[in-house]
């Protein structure tokens, strides 16, 4: 039995070093998605207008931070994990400049098909 769990301990080491690595950020296939998201909540936010009568061009908090907090939930994350995974990118450049080039492709084929569905 002990020769199992010599033979087999640096497997198991190995397997929990690559969940660590993994779980200090979000893959960048759904961290994409995630700031996507977040682009098209922020940009709609200034659209909502309040019983204040914002000034043109702000952003609605109130809104904003319900958007987050739904998208959130959709991507079944906590704002602690959204905000460590954007640390980790700022700190990785390529990988952050490869994630927000997949944003910045995705959002005009967004655009696109919303304007398609209205019409």
């Amino acid at each position: 039995m002990k020769k199992c769990f010599v033979l087999f301990m640096p497997l198991i080491l190995l397997l929990s070093c690559e969940r660590l690595s993994k779980k200090d950020h979000l893959p960048s296939k759904v961290m994409a998605k995630v700031l996507t998201d977040i682009n098209i909540a922020e940009a709609y936010s200034t659209e909502v207008k309040d019983s204040l009568h914002r000034a043109p061009n702000t952003k609605n908090i109130d809104s904003l931070a319900r958007y987050y907090k739904d998208i959130f939930a959709h991507y079944n994350i906590t704002a602690g994990q959204f905000t460590a995974s954007m640390k980790w990118y700022e700190s990785h450049p390529q990988e952050m400049d490869s994630l927000y080039q997949n944003v910045i492709t995705s959002l005009p084929v967004l655009d696109s098909m919303s304007k398609k569905k209205m019409e």
